[in-house]
């Protein structure tokens, strides 16, 4: 079995990652794709939407996928979690041949600050998501996703663009903006 892990903090959930999803599924040789939303990002103080929120709109955006799954993993930890542990978790539970590990060119970029990120290497072939406006080379034994959504949920956050939450989860993130008074 082989198995792809993308993480993050998902808040909100947005196109862009849709996106992600769709083409490392298409693109990557992987009987399993695994969606990791973080309690905490780990080099973050607060999130926008708590942690059930952006779990239940990550599982409601990915529901009737036989191939997908989202863990409660990081969440059921209730703290900051490094990618180092769930990558061992996730190989401890399902034994995969292979792991890639789904990262933002934004990430890669600042990859070598990661915790134990030499041992990641040695676990996962790394999968850079590449973004417009970051240039950038990858090692040899990491692989390219292209594909070049220009938004981040920082900018979605500060936007409130909703065109830019997929239709599927569209009404539940406008009720907790709307909640929240941001639009």
């Amino acid at each position: 079995m082989q198995i792809a892990i993308f993480g993050g903090s998902f808040d909100p959930p947005h196109i862009g990652h849709q996106t992600i999803v769709k083409k490392a599924i298409k693109k990557l040789d992987i009987d399993l794709l695994i969606i990791v939303p973080a309690f905490l990002n780990p080099l973050k103080v607060k999130s926008f939407l708590n942690a059930k929120s952006r779990f239940n709109l990550l599982k409601k955006l990915f529901s009737n996928k036989e191939n997908i799954k989202v863990s409660k993993y990081e969440i059921k930890q209730n703290r900051p979690v490094y990618s180092i542990e769930t990558i061992k978790y996730i190989k401890k539970k399902y034994n995969p041949s292979k792991i890639y590990l789904i990262i933002g060119a934004d990430n890669y970029k600042n990859f070598h600050l990661w915790d134990s990120y030499k041992e990641i290497k040695e676990l996962v072939t790394l999968v850079v998501v590449t973004r417009e406006g970051y240039d950038f080379k990858v090692e040899e034994q990491a692989k390219k996703l292209k594909v070049n959504i220009k938004i981040s949920s920082t900018e979605l956050r500060n936007t409130f663009k909703i065109e830019y939450i997929p239709k599927k989860i569209r009404h539940e993130v406008k009720k907790i903006w709307r909640k929240r008074g941001k639009i």
